[in-house]
């Protein structure tokens, strides 16, 4: 099953933030960054920009590295976006807080930006523009949702963490990240979700964004207890197995 999604030209740099590193991709290239320190000088991240002679003329900077909250436009406040993320986001370091409006869905996604990454890309590249991905997934799943008669509930795994989405028709119910380290953790979180929403397998669709080896066991221990399981397959070529976020790099490719 595909997802249509109308993300960035193949010539365009999106650069996923990550806890441990910085993730360049375009659809020739996939550069990963890692963190050997907290706070990489400017010259050391320019430096390797060069060395990999990566085009940055056109760049977007995807936050990934905290959970962002889903807020209806008609509830959002823009003068004091810190007000949702009070309940749901503590850091010991400094951050800012950016929102991203959806007019599709009527929904703000706001998410917190650690000072030192503003710092660091505001120097390096002083143009780049700034998202969230679940500012970039929510109106392509919406607008996959809208006007099915089953609840949806969408999977997106990735290194150390998933995503969650739970649509009624075109009508989101429930956005949120969890940790997992394995298998276990995973079915307890889906277990717990279904739970609190009351709901049997029968009454709702499980899609996994994209489908990998390294998850296997994950799709496996989910098919123990819900039969209507579908993945969004990944454009090819497909991204390699040990990218923390594989199903980004075949979306955003389409």
């Amino acid at each position: 099953m595909q997802l249509n999604s109308n993300q960035n030209t193949l010539q365009d740099l999106s650069i996923l933030i990550l806890k441990d590193g910085f993730s360049f991709c375009t659809h020739e290239q996939q550069y990963f960054f890692r963190l050997e320190d907290e706070n990489p000088s400017t010259d050391s991240l320019k430096s390797w920009i060069h060395y990999h002679q990566i085009n940055t003329e056109k760049t977007t900077l995807i936050y990934t590295d905290y959970p962002g909250v889903t807020v209806p436009l008609s509830l959002f406040d823009k003068e004091q976006p810190q007000l949702y993320l009070n309940t749901s986001f503590s850091s010991d370091e400094d951050y800012i807080v950016q929102s991203k409006l959806l007019d599709k869905t009527d929904q703000a996604i706001v998410f917190p930006v650690l000072q030192k990454w503003q710092r660091l890309f505001k120097e390096v590249l002083p143009k780049a523009s700034i998202s969230h991905l679940t500012a970039l997934l929510l109106p392509d799943l919406a607008a996959f949702s809208f006007g099915k008669t089953k609840k949806n509930m969408f999977v997106h795994l990735r290194e150390n963490e998933f995503d969650l989405f739970l649509f009624q028709g075109g009508q989101l119910l429930l956005q949120n990240s969890f940790p997992q380290k394995n298998v276990d953790d995973f079915l307890y979180y889906l277990f717990y979700v279904t739970e609190q929403f009351y709901l049997k397998p029968e009454q709702f669709n499980l899609t996994f964004m994209g489908k990998y080896e390294s998850f296997d066991e994950y799709y496996l221990g989910a098919q123990e207890f819900h039969e209507l399981i579908d993945y969004f397959e990944p454009h090819y070529p497909s991204p390699s197995p040990d990218h923390p976020v594989p199903f980004f790099l075949s979306y955003k490719n389409r």
